[in-house]
């Protein structure tokens, strides 16, 4: 049950980073991540379907690789102050889309960060969800 709780809960998470940084068409804004689908309104269930696919493997990524690079960064975690979570989340990200681009190559299912600064943002926001995630989930 904790395993879908986990995987519910990083599709929500991918879906409110690409809510937040997607195209608004009123604001006149680009697009910061873009979804690509058969269908992908935010609502529609080849969407919803998408999301929770990637949910499953955010959800790996999260419980193989990222443990791993915590430990890896532990000196830098304590020379920034904590900033290196930042950084694994980061990682954690672009390992996400290189995986979902680049290593499945899933026709109908892309997505994309579009520039620098829209990874920040993306990252940051990531950071701030996984934090809050895991602090009210997993107290000890």
């Amino acid at each position: 049950m904790k395993i879908l709780f986990s995987i519910l809960i990083n599709a929500a998470i991918l879906y409110a980073i690409t809510y937040l940084l997607g195209e608004n068409a009123s604001g006149s804004i680009q697009a910061g991540i873009i979804l690509w689908c058969d269908d992908c309104s935010y609502t529609s269930i080849e969407a919803l379907k998408t999301y929770a696919i990637w949910g499953i493997i955010l959800w790996i990524i999260n419980t193989t690789i990222r443990p791993i690079l915590k430990i890896l960064s532990l000196p830098l975690f304590f020379l920034l102050f904590g900033l290196a979570s930042f950084l694994v989340n980061g990682v954690v990200l672009y390992l996400f889309t290189f995986i979902i681009n680049d290593l499945l190559i899933i026709p109908w299912v892309w997505y994309i960060v579009n520039g620098t600064i829209n990874f920040i943002i993306a990252v940051a926001i990531f950071t701030v969800l996984n934090t809050l995630y895991s602090l009210l989930f997993f107290k000890k």
